[in-house]
């Protein structure tokens, strides 16, 4: 993701210039067809295109806050599309929120569907955001204390605002 857009093509200078052509086929097959062209979605290649084309079939939303319409609610929109294209559908929606994820950040997933997120031992998704940044941060915290600190610093430089719905959470 470059400068807030999506970017993949980006990633093909990395390919051996003999790979490239090849890729670019099939991300150009990707967007010419929906997601369910590629049934075989169980073989990574046909998983990657089904996601792909999910993303770039599915509108990004106006940004029109009095009508409830945001951009950011492509993620949702376009999770929902992998999942409908069948097979298998838990890769498919994976590898599309890896790039959806990346390109709108974890705000843009409903407070729904993060409030389901449950890891092993009873763990909530904000228990596994935190073990996630741990992990990332070969197991410290930063000079503040995230992620582990239960409460927004008082020094934290940004505007922050106790999350309307969730206590103890903040909104920045």
């Amino acid at each position: 993701m470059l400068g807030g857009t999506f970017c993949v093509r980006a990633g093909l200078d990395l390919l051996p210039a003999e790979r490239r052509g090849t890729w670019a086929e099939r991300l150009d097959e990707a967007e010419a067809h929906p997601p369910r062209h590629f049934a075989n979605n169980g073989w990574v290649v046909h998983a990657l295109q089904a996601a792909w084309s999910a993303i770039t079939h599915t509108t990004v939303p106006e940004s029109s806050p009095a009508e409830g319409g945001f951009p950011a609610q492509h993620l949702q929109l376009a999770l929902e599309a992998a999942v409908r294209a069948g097979t298998v559908t838990d890769t498919v929606a994976a590898i599309a929120g890896a790039l959806l994820g990346a390109r709108w950040g974890s705000s843009a997933v409903p407070l729904e569907w993060q409030r389901a997120v449950t890891g092993w031992p009873g763990l909530k998704g904000a228990d596994l955001i935190r073990l996630s940044l741990l992990t990332a941060r070969g197991g410290g915290d930063d000079t503040a204390g995230r992620p582990s600190t239960s409460q927004m610093p008082p020094s934290h430089p940004g505007f922050a605002l106790p999350h309307s719905h969730d206590r103890g959470d903040w909104a920045s």
